[in-house]
This record gives structure tokens, C-alpha cells and sequence, in this order.
């Protein structure tokens, strides 16, 4: 507010006396009584902290075209009002312009993947370049923040299309080490059926030996004058005619087991194995 030679300043605010024209002081919040006739308020300054947002397009290390939005705060220094009044015309602008500037110049320094992860550090050097550039002009950089990395849409496609191609290796690598579990737990499995069935195998023997050494022992024992090798030979003679059974109750068999002892037991085999094919 204003009143002819009187003016207020409000909380948060400078303002810049000029007199014939020339800077002459700043004055803060209050009720100042300037010279009428040679004195005027030139301007007001504000205190507060401002914001910018700056949409830069660029490209990375690798030349993908990306789109970087940061936001910048910012605040004018009391003591050096008379620079940010008078050196900048668009203070907006003119910062956007000076952060833009730094951001070009930082992301083709690094690819793609990387700009994702260096966010911190860009805003670090965005910060303190402004601020270097700027405490010149009276303002100070309370803040910059890289609110978003927008690649092109081409480059979305590319990326998420490594993306699937690297999760889809990584599955076919895994369904290969499966398959390879499978196969080799198979061939363990068989290996270990195939070693219980020698044990088992080699146990039954074992078990037919013992009970035929028992019952030689004892049917020696029992008949008089017969002695183990007569034992065995009518015991193979048993097993020899409960095989012939069992070739002629199944009717399948293609195989006839003759003895090779005598040709007439032979032919008469033979010629027992032609009489049982006529019979069917």
C-alpha cells in the first residue's frame, strides 16, 4: 500500500527506493515515509521461497532421447536485493534457462540404465551450479529436484522388450536345470533299483542254495545208501519235469529244453513237440 509519501511493506517483502532514478536503499516490512519529490518505490521484492519447473528434452550416452523434469526452489537474498532486482528482468525464466542448461550438459555423460540411479547426484550437481551461478544475481538455491526421467516411447519398448528376453532366458535356464535334476535323479533312481535288485537277486540265491544244502543234508540223511550227488541228481530231475509242466500248461512256449545226453531222448522230444502243435 501506498500513499502518496507514505509506504507499506509487507511481511516477507523488500522494497526498492529509487531516487531520481537511481537505487538508493531497500526497506523491509513497515510504514516508510520516502521524499515525495525526488524518491519512489521502484519495485517489491519477495522473500518467499519460489518454485520453478524446468522440462528439459535431451539424450543420453547411448543416444536414447529422454525427457528430465526437475523443480527448483529458490529465495532472494536480503543483502543482495539490489542485484536480483536489477539484474534480472524474468528471474522465472532466466533460472529455468540456467538449469536447463546444466542438465543437458549432465545427462549425455551417462546411458540409459544408468540415469536411474545417479538421480541423487545429479541433483547434487544441479544444485551446486546454480548456485554458484546464481548467489551473483542475489538469489539463493534452497533446492533442486529431479521429479521425473521420461524416456521416448520407442525406447519404453526396447527396454521392457529387454527386459522380457532377459526374464525369459533366465526361465529357459532354469527349466534346462530342472530337466537336468530330473534326468539325473531318474538315472539314480534306476541305478539304485537296479543295485537293490542284485541284493535282492543275489539273496534269493543265497536262500535257494542254503534251503537245497539243507535238503540234500537231510534227505541223505533220511534214505540209506544214497549219497549227495544221487540227491541232486533226482532234484534236478524234479525241476526238469515241473519246466516241462510249466511250458505245457502255458501253451505260449517257443523254446523245448531236451536233454543232451542221448539222441533217442532227443528225437523223442522232438517228436513230442510235433504231437503237442498237431493237438492245437
Amino acid at each position: 500500500m501506498n500513499c502518496g509519501c507514505v509506504y507499506c511493506i509487507s511481511t516477507s517483502e523488500l522494497g526498492v527506493i529509487e531516487n531520481v532514478g537511481k537505487y538508493e536503499r531497500t526497506e523491509g516490512a513497515g510504514c516508510h515515509c520516502i521524499n515525495c519529490f525526488t524518491e519512489g518505490l521502484a519495485g517489491r521484492l519477495s522473500l518467499r521461497i519460489q518454485t520453478i519447473d524446468a522440462r528439459v528434452d535431451t539424450k543420453t550416452q547411448d543416444n536414447a532421447l529422454v525427457v528430465v523434469r526437475a523443480t527448483i526452489l529458490y529465495k532472494v537474498l536480503p543483502d543482495r536485493a539490489h542485484d536480483a532486482f536489477y539484474k534480472f528482468s524474468n528471474p522465472h525464466e532466466q533460472i529455468r534457462s540456467f538449469a536447463s542448461n546444466v542438465i543437458r550438459g549432465q545427462v549425455p555423460l551417462h546411458p540409459m540404465d544408468e540415469l536411474f540411479t545417479i538421480r541423487d547426484e545429479m541433483q547434487k550437481t544441479l544444485r551446486e551450479e546454480l548456485e554458484e551461478q546464481m548467489t551473483h544475481y542475489g538469489f539463493n538455491i534452497v533446492a533442486t529436484l529431479i521429479t521425473d526421467i521420461d524416456p521416448s516411447v520407442e525406447v519404453k519398448q526396447a527396454m521392457s522388450q529387454i527386459r522380457t528376453n532377459a526374464c525369459l532366458r533366465l526361465a529357459a535356464t532354469y527349466e534346462a536345470e530342472v530337466d537336468k535334476l530330473r534326468i539325473v535323479k531318474a538315472a539314480e533312481a534306476d541305478s539304485e533299483a537296479k543295485r537293490l535288485s542284485g541284493v535282492g537277486l543275489a539273496e534269493q540265491r543265497k536262500a535257494a542254495i542254503l534251503g537245497l544244502q539243507s535238503s540234500v543234508s537231510n534227505f541223505a540223511g533220511s534214505v540209506k545208501g544214497m549219497d549227495s550227488k544221487d540227491v541232486m541228481g533226482l532234484l534236478m530231475m524234479n525241476q526238469y519235469f515241473d519246466a516241462l509242466k510249466d511250458i505245457a500248461n502255458t501253451g505260449r512256449g517257443n523254446v523245448v529244453f531236451l536233454p543232451a545226453n542221448s539222441n533217442t531222448d532227443m528225437v523223442e522230444g522232438i517228436m513230442a513237440a510235433e504231437s503237442g502243435k498237431k493237438r492245437k
